[in-house]
């Protein structure tokens, strides 16, 4: 697992952690593994044992390893804010981790939908309609940041109108994990065009009071996303 030399670059702990980091992403290191010593990594990397400090110390900083002194190295036991914080950094490796997320992400949405077209209040209408006239303005300039961030704020208002607290904390706790995924997925020529206009529709079935149409639709944007994101990963592994 270990027996991988690192290339001379200009940054060798980047390299190093970043090989770590994809063995815990797809589940070849798993928590409360213990690591190889300093020594034997360095060995084993064909680095020297400074590298393998700072890389360790690199991932120990954003919760992947945990460090027991006179002990070892290990991966550390997930944490709730942790996951949260760095899983969109993980997705990059594990396409199967955010088919995993989607799932959820779908089954929560489209529930959202369909309590938004029954239960929502004037208020929560104009909200949205504002919203997507806002992201029809976006210059395109400003894409992706700008509209990823209008499309965080869509789904959410969606969620919220569902009149479910519980379905927008949800909604809004995978949104933060999806949060690098879904700003390279804008940066994708047409798909915030496309969003922009499944969105659209999405609106429309909820200001009409159709929930099952609302339900329909949000799961048809949603899924178009996900396969956008096979595309990409398709093209990028070709």
């Amino acid at each position: 697992m270990f027996n991988n030399r690192i290339g001379r670059s200009e940054s060798l702990r980047t390299e190093v952690a970043d090989y770590i980091r994809n063995l815990i992403a797809t589940g070849q290191l798993k928590p409360g593994d213990r690591l190889p010593t300093e020594r034997d990594m360095a060995e084993n990397f064909g680095v020297s044992r400074t590298v393998i400090r700072d890389a360790v110390k690199t991932l120990a900083g954003i919760g992947l390893l945990d460090v027991k002194h006179g002990v070892g190295i290990f991966v550390a036991t997930p944490d709730g804010s942790v996951v949260g914080q760095h899983l969109s950094q993980l997705l990059q490796y594990h396409l199967e981790t955010l088919e995993h997320i989607y799932e959820v992400r779908i089954l929560l949405e489209k529930a959202a939908a369909f309590w938004a077209a029954q239960r929502c209040t004037p208020e929560d209408y104009i909200k949205l309609k504002n919203l997507l006239e806002e992201a029809h303005n976006v210059d395109e300039a400003d894409y992706p940041d700008r509209f990823a961030e209008l499309n965080r704020n869509f789904h959410i208002l969606v969620a919220e109108a569902s009149q479910n607290p519980v379905v927008a904390i949800m909604t809004e706790n995978i949104l933060d994990m999806l949060e690098h995924t879904t700003v390279e997925t804008h940066r994708i020529p047409g798909r915030a065009v496309r969003s922009i206009d499944e969105h659209e529709r999405v609106l429309t079935a909820i200001i009409e009071h159709k929930a099952e149409e609302a339900k329909k639709v949000m799961e048809e944007h949603l899924s178009s996303v996900l396969e956008t994101h096979r595309k990409e990963k398709k093209e990028k592994r070709n």
